[in-house]
C-alpha cells in the first residue's frame, strides 16, 4: 500500500501541496513549527476521519484560511480541478494504490461538517471509506505514555484497534454517547432537576445500551493488545538484548465476561454513580499496562527501558497490521528518532529498512534519519514544501 498523491488545501499552515511521494521513505526536515507535524496530520486524517492530535477535525482549518491562501495548480484528485477553496475549509485528497487498486479518497473539512467522498462519489454508507487505506502514526508523545494517563494510554490504543478494525471506530463512538447522555442524567439527577423514579427509567434505558457496547469495546481492545503482547516482547528483546521481558496487558474488569455480568456490575454501581454524577462501568475506566519484569513500567523502568518498549509496541503494531491485512500499513513518524539514544535510533531504523512499506518521517535533522536506500528528502519551510 502507497499513496500516490497527495494533496491538501487550507490545513493548519501548509501552503496548498500536490505531493507525489517515494514508495518507501519520504524525509521532511525543517525547524519546530514550520508545519512537519501538520503534514502527517493531514495524512492520518484523510484515511481515518480524525486527528491524532486534538478531538475536533475542524482544528486542522487554517486560520483565515492562511493555508489555502495561494491558488491550487489544479493537480488536486477527483474532479478538484474545479474546486476552489472556501473560507474556512481544509480539504484533503489522496490517491492510494493497494495490490494494483487505486482509490481516491478525499475529505473536505468545515466548522460544523464534512464531506467524505471516496473515488469522486460520497462515501454513503461511511463504513466504506475504511479498511483500505491503513496508517499507523508515532509521536514523541507515545514514547511517555508509560507515565503518562490512562486516558493518553487508551486514546493510543483505540487508535491501533481501528486500524485492525474499521468497524471499531463507530462502536466507539455509539459508546461515547451513551456514556455523554447516561452522565447528563446523572448529573440533573445529582442537581434534583429529575425525579428519583423518572431518573431511574432514564439510566435503565441508557444501561440497556451500555452494556453491549462496553463489552464490545473492552472486547476489542483486550484483543488487540493479545495479538500486539507477543509480538511486542520479541521485539524488546531484539532492541535491548538484556535479557529482561516487557509485555503489554489490557486491564479490564469487563473484558471477556458477558452482557448479561456488564448489565448486572451497572446495577450494582447504581448509588455509587449518584453519589459521583458518573457512570461508573465500562473501557473509559480501563488502562493500557506496560510491564517490565511484571512490574510496572512506568514506574520502574528507566527512561531508556521505557522508550525500547513504546518502540517495540510500534515494531509490533506494524507486524500484526501487516498480517491482518496482508498488506504494510503505512507509517508516519513524527521528530520520533531524535529523541532516542543512538542505539534505540539505530535499531528503529534498522528495522523500517527490513520491512516497513511506505513512511513519512519528520526531522530537524536529516542526520537523525539513518536510511541511505530508497528515501527522498524535502525541506518544509514556513508550512511550504520543496525537494
Amino acid at each position: 500500500m502507497r499513496i500516490e498523491v497527495l494533496t491538501a488545501e487550507g490545513v493548519r499552515n501548509l501552503r496548498p501541496l500536490t505531493l507525489s511521494p517515494r514508495e518507501r521513505f519520504n524525509v521532511f526536515v525543517g525547524d519546530n513549527g514550520q508545519g512537519k507535524t501538520n503534514l502527517l496530520e493531514a495524512i492520518y486524517a484523510v484515511a481515518t476521519l480524525r486527528s491524532f492530535r486534538t478531538a475536533r477535525l475542524a482544528d486542522l482549518i487554517a486560520f483565515e484560511g492562511a493555508g489555502a491562501a495561494a491558488a491550487s495548480d489544479g493537480a488536486g484528485l477527483a474532479a478538484s480541478e474545479s474546486y476552489v477553496p472556501r473560507a474556512n475549509e481544509a480539504r484533503i485528497g489522496a490517491r492510494v494504490l493497494k495490490e494494483e487498486l487505486v482509490r481516491v479518497y478525499e475529505v473536505a473539512i468545515g466548522q460544523g461538517a464534512r464531506r467524505v467522498t471516496l473515488d469522486g462519489k460520497a462515501a454513503r454508507p461511511l463504513a466504506r471509506y475504511f479498511g483500505g487505506f491503513n496508517v499507523v502514526v508515532f509521536t514523541p508523545e507515545d514514547l511517555g505514555l508509560p507515565r503518562g494517563s490512562p486516558g493518553d494510554r487508551r486514546r493510543f490504543l483505540d487508535r491501533a484497534v481501528f486500524n485492525l478494525r474499521p468497524e471499531y471506530l463507530a462502536q466507539m463512538q455509539d459508546y461515547e454517547k451513551v456514556i455523554k447522555q447516561r452522565n447528563t442524567v446523572l448529573k440533573m439527577a445529582g442537581q434534583g432537576a429529575i425525579a428519583p423514579p423518572r431518573v431511574n427509567e432514564l439510566l435503565e434505558v441508557y444501561d440497556a445500551q451500555l452494556a453491549p457496547l462496553a463489552l464490545s469495546v473492552a472486547n476489542a481492545r483486550a484483543e488487540m493488545v493479545e495479538r500486539i503482547s507477543g509480538e511486542l516482547a520479541q521485539a524488546f528483546a531484539d532492541i535491548t538484548r538484556t535479557g529482561l521481558t516487557a509485555r503489554a496487558r489490557y486491564v479490564s474488569k469487563i473484558a471477556g465476561t458477558s452482557v448479561e455480568v456488564v448489565a448486572q456490575m451497572i446495577r450494582d454501581a447504581r448509588t455509587k454513580e449518584l453519589a459521583t454524577n458518573a457512570t461508573q462501568t465500562g473501557p473509559h475506566r480501563d488502562d493500557l499496562a506496560f510491564e517490565l519484569e511484571q512490574r510496572d513500567a512506568g514506574a520502574f523502568a528507566s527512561q531508556g527501558q521505557l522508550r525500547a518498549i513504546m518502540l517495540a509496541w510500534k515494531s509490533a503494531e506494524l507486524a500484526v497490521l501487516a498480517r491482518a491485512h496482508a498488506d504494510r500499513p503505512i507509517l508516519l513518524l513524527d521528530d520520533v528518532s531524535s529523541e532516542l539514544d543512538p542505539a534505540r535510533n539505530q535499531y528503529l531504523f534498522e528495522h523500517l529498512a527490513g520491512g516497513a512499506g511506505q513512511c513519512f518521517i519528520t526531522t530537524t535533522d536529516g542526520r537523525h534519519v539513518l536510511l541511505d536506500r530508497d528515501r527522498a528528502d524535502y525541506r518544509i519551510r514556513n508550512g511550504e514544501i520543496s525537494s
